[in-house]
């Protein structure tokens, strides 16, 4: 409803051509009683007219008239209301469920009389939201695989076109938050008080639950290969049940696991000995116990990938150090390497004899630790550079010994993907570390949407290369907290390359034992560092794959992609698609140097193929396909306890509050939506447009053109 309630013209100039406009009106009409030659008084009077209006507009643009008027206005209040109908809504705490709580407050009268004055709009939300009637919530029940808080705020607030008639945004949640962005960030951001009832308790269901199955990623015909599951249980303590191992419908092995108290993980270890080269999926699955909440937690999946035989890994050092006996522990203690090791003794010799570059051959990876001159500058740097361009893997550590001896030069310096303007000393100072953001998704330090990132938990390093710049093309995978590039990875040729300059690595495993349960991140590093260079590099001009063989019901399937140009650099401005069986393609993003990255949500449950085509001008530049797999547990079901923190966290970021769902009328009475009056003052100035100048000089062409018919002029 909208009235006009009031207007008014004002006059912002000087008032005295106000008053002087019936002279300047009386002059005119003076001037016009005699005219030579004489005319009839009907064309006199119409000359009289033209000029008379034309001084008129000419006195009231110099007196700037502003119109001015006031527009009473009923703003009714919007309410927003965000009901999460995940599957840890199903939740029964007594005689009902979570959801039914929530639906018996917006069934009840009181919540309808309280909000009559508003504007409501809903939303019911899983792992995204969705357009929802308040009456029918109760019929609605339960989906999805997952809960998206942040993105449900996001898409109510993005869906209203007049954000000032926002008023709160009332969320009906047990707090559970497991995919997409931080809820509280997003929240601070939308500049809308969240007004959160929370639902639930911390109590669990009665059930059985597999947390994780987890084997290498990579296997070994004829060696034995072990698969660990871990199991929790709430309800079932000092009963039994079966973990069962199979490989597609065939059973493999199974044993039987006396169930712990409530929450605790138990862990249960198979071993297998594979026979055939290829890609495996292992399924362990644990037998329902009598009434549990859900059973799909009941079993999950395992990717590996056997290959015929263990790769051949050559340590090349330029002399003993502790950073070579580290990384030899390191490697040696994984019992699916043969590793070697040469030393330098002499300038141009080895502990065993002198250089021979047959020493390479049948290498996979090749670890250069600390070289000096002789490695870096003579032959065994042109057999490396031949060796990794034929397709095996280089990983280069700094030192003292690298610092004074690189030359820009150098036959490895081409192959480097940090460059270092060298000769350089070793810049002593601590040195912090942390994951890159290019980092996070790179197979050797790749860390799971949202997880703490491990590198920051390390103590510092005593220095590095302060002067070291990352090539183009190249990935940075940890730098300084400073953000200089500390570790990157790169490909040449057949080949793949990772530069770690710096030095002391072993200090960090040795000073984080005991930190948190992180003393196992640097010797993990140099082992699936390794890993990711033994193994066979993807060929073509596109190369891509999902981050995991294996996802959880509800996560996002991530695919990362590079395109190179006909000489295998990378390729920048192509369209990147990925078609999936079943489901509309869809474009990755450039992430820059190549490299595209995309992301598909809310697969059910399956085993996936799907196609990756890169284009340039309209031109297909390369292919690649691939599979994986969505099993049937879902990410919803990992932690069915509610999070109050969460919501208060959440509530007091976005400027509102919390409140538990039995408080639900205090709630209403903080938001207190009422109706209000706005009152908005318009003003024209009528001064300020062109049209009373053009109309005055309008009006003056017409008097001249007829004082000139009339043969006055």
């Amino acid at each position: 409803m909208s009235e006009w309630s009031d207007s008014q013209l004002q006059l912002a100039g000087p008032r005295v051509f106000l008053v002087l406009l019936p002279f300047l009106l009386a002059f005119v009409y003076w001037v016009y009683q005699r005219t030579y030659p004489q005319v009839d008084a009907k064309r006199r009077l119409m000359l009289v007219a033209l000029r008379a209006v034309a001084v008129a507009l000419l006195a009231m643009v110099l007196c700037e008239p502003i119109l001015t008027w006031w527009h009473q206005q009923v703003i009714r209040p919007l309410v927003l209301v965000l009901v999460d109908t995940s599957p840890s809504m199903r939740v029964a705490e007594g005689p009902v469920t979570r959801l039914q709580q929530a639906v018996a407050v917006l069934e009840d009268e009181r919540w309808s009389a309280r909000l009559q004055q508003a504007e409501v709009r809903a939303w019911g939300f899983a792992e995204s939201a969705y357009p929802l009637a308040l009456d029918t919530v109760a019929v609605a029940g339960t989906r999805g695989q997952a809960t998206d808080i942040g993105r449900a705020l996001a898409a109510s607030v993005e869906a209203v076109a007049e954000r000032e008639r926002v008023q709160g945004v009332v969320l009906f949640s047990d707090g559970g938050h497991n995919l997409g962005r931080d809820p509280v960030q997003l929240s601070a951001e939308l500049d809308v008080p969240v007004y959160a009832l929370g639902v639930g308790g911390a109590e669990v269901p009665v059930d059985v639950q597999l947390v994780d199955v987890h084997t290498p990623e990579t296997g070994y015909v004829g060696q034995r290969q072990q698969i660990d599951a871990e199991v929790r249980s709430w309800g079932y303590e000092g009963q039994r049940v079966e973990v069962q191992l199979y490989e597609g419908e065939r059973l493999l092995q199974r044993q039987s696991l006396l169930l712990e108290g409530d929450g605790p993980v138990q862990r249960v270890s198979f071993a297998v000995t594979p026979q055939q080269v290829g890609p495996r999926i292992f399924r362990v699955v644990v037998t329902p116990a009598a009434g549990e909440f859900a059973t799909a937690d009941n079993e999950a999946l395992a990717f590996t990938r056997v290959l015929a035989g263990r790769p051949r890994v050559l340590l090349l050092a330029g002399g003993p150090s502790e950073d070579l006996a580290f990384l030899r522990r390191s490697l040696s203690a994984d019992s699916s390497w043969v590793v070697e090791t040469l030393i330098q003794r002499e300038p141009d010799a080895f502990y065993g004899g002198a250089w021979n570059p047959a020493v390479l051959q049948g290498r996979d990876a090749v670890l250069l630790v600390n070289p000096g001159a002789w490695l870096l500058n003579g032959p065994p740097a042109t057999a490396l550079v031949q060796h990794v361009y034929a397709g095996a893997g280089l990983l280069v550590v700094g030192g003292p010994k690298m610092a004074r001896a690189w030359r820009t030069d150098s036959s490895l310096a081409a192959l480097m993907p940090l460059q270092v303007a060298g000769p350089v000393p070793f810049v002593p100072g601590e040195v912090l570390l942390r994951l890159s953001a290019a980092g996070r998704h790179h197979p050797v330090v790749r860390q799971p949407t949202g997880a703490d990132d491990p590198w920051l938990r390390l103590p510092p390093l005593p220095g590095s290369f302060r002067t070291a710049q990352q090539r183009p093309g190249t990935i940075v995978l940890v730098e300084s907290v400073g953000g200089e590039p500390v570790i990157a990875a790169g490909a040449h040729g057949a080949g793949k390359v990772i530069a770690a300059l710096s030095a002391s690595f072993w200090r960090l495993d040795l000073m984080s034992s005991g930190v948190d349960g992180r003393p196992q991140t640097i010797r993990t590093f140099w082992r699936d560092a390794t890993k990711w260079l033994a193994l066979d590099s993807p060929s073509g001009r596109v190369r891509g794959s999902t981050e995991r063989p294996v996802y959880r019901a509800g996560e996002e399937v991530v695919f990362a992609v590079q395109v190179f140009d006909e000489l295998l650099k990378p390729q920048s401005g192509a369209r990147v698609q990925v078609a999936l069986a079943g489901r509309e393609a869809f474009d990755l993003r450039s992430q820059g140097a190549g490299h595209y990255r995309g992301v598909a949500s809310g697969l059910a449950p399956g085993a996936y193929e799907y196609e990756v085509r890169a284009a340039v001008d309209q031109d297909t530049v390369g292919a690649v396909a691939g599979r994986f797999v969505v099993e049937e547990y879902s990410i919803e079901l990992g932690d069915l306890r509610a999070d109050p923190l969460l919501l208060g966290e959440l509530a007091r970021a976005s400027g509102g509050r919390a409140y538990p769902l039995a408080a639900w009328e205090d709630m209403l009475k903080q938001l207190a939506p009422r109706q209000r009056w706005v009152e908005k003052a318009e003003v024209l100035p009528l001064w300020g447009p062109l049209w009373p100048a053009l109309l005055a000089i309008a009006l003056l062409a017409a008097e001249w053109f007829g004082r000139k018919r009339c043969g006055m002029i």
